[in-house]
Order: structure tokens, then sequence, then C-alpha cells
């Protein structure tokens, strides 16, 4: 499939993972362990009747901004022409993402091609990521296996349209970097997601047999931030107890904490083969930040590592790519593009969440009269497919 000529990469979508399907996947010891843990685990209903974990008490942004009143928290909205979730924001259309979409292949295939997309990479939501916060490893790891056998059932029958993320906890690495070889020989992932908890940062060196493996099987390093589930995104404690601000600003620091760490870290030095994505912190302020971050390089040497270019070099690539918000617009895109390079942004929806703009993504981007051709190609596909070069067949 092309649409209007253009193949189009989606490098982040999602599935709300539900538990009534995980459970079907989890090991006997695995279903023990859910049961008798004490760390709780509740459940929270999604779309097309199912249910997500939420692990641990999350809750925040409790109060409305200019008062000291508290909000209770809204609960998802009953049409199924909204999005699913307590806000109950429509998408752009009609038609609307399926209700079967985190169960049914072909249903999301079918919404891919409404919409003139050729592959997804499909990431988890909020519930099997929160397993990095129980008390447990071995049930994090128990859910983690559970989820990736999901998903080699899940992109099977389209091997070449639908693929997903290996999960690795940083709490047993050595079981992580077992699954990971298990894993990565089969068709379906792309990526390494590691789930790294508060604490833990992203450039540990303790982490470089991760960052080793997805080199050895040339799986992209991904980075995504969660506002709404444990683990949660960094500052998200320092917002005032205000969802509006946890939206808004959480995703962003998320994003701009994990670019100066890889590019202050030397990580990509270290390793010149290792691919980097960050998705979904939005992408207005990446130009500005990778050119905050030089500045700071020279002023804070002392504690950065040697690094063999200046940061906003990293974010330019080869290694680096980072997707789109498409709320952002057009002006935005362009202006990231002419202070960056053409070879970092890439083409991501956040399909089938609220802030997608199904069906309408693609012919909007079609539309911006002030990217050339080549520019759309390479954001719709070219730099996508380089960062997970996984995506072979099309």
């Amino acid at each position: 499939m092309a649409k209007d000529g253009f193949k189009v990469l989606d490098a982040d979508t999602h599935v709300y993972e539900p538990c009534e399907v995980l459970e079907t996947y989890l090991s006997a010891r695995g279903k023990e362990a859910l049961a008798n843990s004490p760390t709780p685990i509740t459940r929270t209903p999604t779309r097309g009747g199912t249910h997500m974990y939420i692990v641990g008490d999350p809750k925040s942004g409790q109060r409305r901004l200019g008062s000291r009143e508290k909000i209770e928290p809204r609960r998802p909205a009953a049409s199924t022409n909204a999005s699913g979730t307590p806000w109950g924001v429509q998408w752009k259309g009609p038609p609307w993402p399926t209700e079967r979409v985190n169960v049914d292949p072909q249903a999301r295939v079918s919404d891919m091609d409404i919409e003139g997309v050729d592959v997804h990479v499909i990431i988890p939501t909020r519930g099997v990521n929160g397993f990095a916060g129980v008390d447990d490893v071995g049930l994090e790891l128990a859910m983690y296996e559970a989820y990736h056998r999901y998903m080699a059932d899940y992109c099977g029958p389209y091997p070449t349209r639908l693929k997903g993320v290996i999960l690795a906890s940083v709490r047993d690495l050595e079981r992580s970097l077992e699954e990971i070889d298990r894993c990565a020989k089969a068709d379906w992932p792309v990526a390494l997601f590691p789930i790294t908890p508060v604490g833990v940062p992203l450039d540990d060196p303790a982490l470089h047999p991760l960052w080793a493996k997805a080199v050895e099987y040339d799986l992209a390093l991904l980075v995504h931030p969660f506002n709404l589930s444990n683990p949660r995104s960094p500052g998200l404690a320092d917002l005032w107890d205000n969802i509006f601000l946890e939206r808004a600003a959480g995703g962003v620091w998320a994003g701009m904490r994990a670019v100066g760490a890889i590019a202050g870290s030397g990580m990509l030095d270290h390793f010149p083969a290792l691919r980097v994505g960050v998705v979904e912190t939005g992408h207005g302020w990446l130009a500005s930040w990778a050119f905050h971050l030089d500045e700071m390089a020279e002023m804070t040497a002392h504690a950065i590592a040697p690094l063999r270019r200046r940061p906003s070099e990293y974010i330019s690539g080869p290694q680096y790519f980072h997707s789109i918000e498409m709320h952002e617009g057009e002006g935005t895109v362009r202006s990231i593009i002419e202070l960056l390079g053409p070879d970092t942004l890439m083409f991501g929806t956040d399909y089938p969440h609220t802030e997608c703009w199904f069906p309408k993504s693609v012919e909007t981007i079609l539309g911006w009269q002030s990217l050339s051709p080549e520019t759309k190609r390479k954001l719709l596909w070219d730099n996508g497919a380089a960062l997970y070069r996984r995506c072979k067949g099309l």
C-alpha cells in the first residue's frame, strides 16, 4: 500500500493491553504471583469491554487549576464514538478506530488501510509496564513474557505490517537478556523498550548489556514516557496536583531528560551502531533543547562524558530519531527540519489513543504545502524505517 505514492510507517501506536488477554498467556507461576501480589493491582475498563491493570496508586492531578477545589476522576465516556479515555475527547472521524483493535489484528489493519498506513509499531499503553513497580520482580518478568506471547500472536498474521517492542526489566538483567534472545529471533519485534523505574537513569552503565543486545539483533532502543501509570514520567509529583499541567508537561520533560542523557552520556559513541528513538514527547522543543545542551556541554563539561560531537549533532542523526505530534502542526515540523536537518523527525500518531487524528493524519501531512515531496517521504517513511530497520518486506 502507498498513500498517493508515499509509503507510511507509524512509529508510535498502541494497544490497550487487556488483562483478559494477557492472563491467557501468563504462566501458572505468574498467575499465582499475580493473585498473591502484596502490591495493589486493580483493573480499569477500557474500549471493547476489556480491562487494563493499574499497578499501585498512580492517582494525582486531583486539583482544579485556579482553585483549591478537588475534582473527581472522570470515567470513560459511554459513547462508542468517543476515545474511551476518562475525558472522552473524540477523534477526527468518523470513521472511528475500531473497538476490537486490542484483540483483532484484522480490525487494526482495516483501520490502517482506511488511513493509508503501511506499518504500525505497537507499544503498550499503561497496564503491563506498571509491573515495574511491583515488589515481586518475578511477576514483572512474567507479565512482560505474557505480553510478548500476545504480541507474537497479534502481529503474526501480518508480519510485514504489524510490529512490536520487547519489554526489558532493568531489575533482572540476566533474565531480560534471555527473553531478548528468545523474542528477537521472531519477525514481530523491531525495538527494545526498557522499563526504567524511578531512580534508574537511562544512561546507567549497568544497562550497557541491554544496548549491546539491541545492537546484536539490530533492534532500535525506544523511549516512551508514561503519565497515567507507573513508572511515571519525571516531574509529575511537582506539577501542583493538576492533570492539565501533568498531561501538558510530563511527557515533554521526560523527553527532554532522555535526550539530555542520551546526548551527554556518550551512549551513541560507545555504541556507534545503536539507534535510539524518543516518541510521544512533543517535538517543538527539540531544536531549542539541542542548542541549549550544546552550551551546557561547554559550561558543565565535568558533569558529562567526553563527547566526540556536540549534543545537537547527535540529535541531528544518524543514530537519533524523534516522533512528531500532529497538533504541533506544519510550521513546527518545518522549523525543526530547517534547524536540525531532515533525518531526525518521523511520523507518529498515537493510534488509537485520544491524541491520534485518525483517519486524517496522513492526508493532513500530505496537504502541508511548505514541505517538499522528499521531506514528506523522509517524515512518513524513510526516517522511521531507518530507526526500525527490522521493518522489512515492504
